[in-house]
């Protein structure tokens, strides 16, 4: 069977464009795997791999919402994922809405799992019907932990694996209830 095609969304800072000062940065992709996509990719393993990293500035993203997430929703659609990941964003606002915005359009237009991770105050969590997201710490000490747990739920979900109840599966609750 084929490697599972995989989407990663980072901010212009884990894409290693630059801090604050590239916050502006427009929309761009990367093919392959860069920054935290590297561990996770490892992961990932045999049974899936990142086949392109997308991204922005995160004033960018903020600033203009709709232009960005349609030209990087474009960028994703024509990669044909069969996943997508955003961040972990922990902590970091800017990134989190983010992270929530792209990863819900995505879902809604490629019907495909999306999987985020953030800290509990993290503004993104408004998208948590829609998408996955792992509890992560509030800064990127956790970010060993938080790649481990995306990895792993990534992979559950593209098998098609039952999932535990979100306490034991590390996301946030999703405001849906199983007998």
């Amino acid at each position: 069977m084929a490697r599972a095609r995989v989407v990663h969304y980072v901010n212009q800072f884990f894409a290693g464009v630059g801090g604050e000062e590239t916050a502006s940065a427009e929309p761009f992709f990367i093919e392959g795997a860069v920054g935290p996509g590297k561990p996770l990719d490892k992961i990932l393993g045999a049974e899936a791999e990142i086949v392109l990293t997308v991204g922005c500035g995160d004033d960018f993203f903020a600033e203009q919402t709709e232009e960005a997430a349609n030209v990087l929703l474009d960028g994703i659609r024509n990669a044909r994922p069969d996943l997508f990941l955003a961040g972990p964003a922990f902590n970091a606002g800017r990134y989190g809405y983010a992270c929530g915005v792209l990863g819900q359009r995505v879902s809604q237009a490629l019907n495909i799992p999306v999987v985020s991770g953030m800290a509990p105050e993290n503004p993104g969590l408004e998208h948590r019907k829609e998408i996955y997201i792992i509890r992560t710490s509030d800064s990127v000490r956790g970010m060993g932990d938080t790649i481990k747990a995306m990895a792993e739920l990534s992979l559950r979900l593209l098998n098609g694996e039952e999932l535990g109840t979100p306490d034991e599966e590390g996301y946030f609750p999703r405001g849906f209830r199983r007998n």
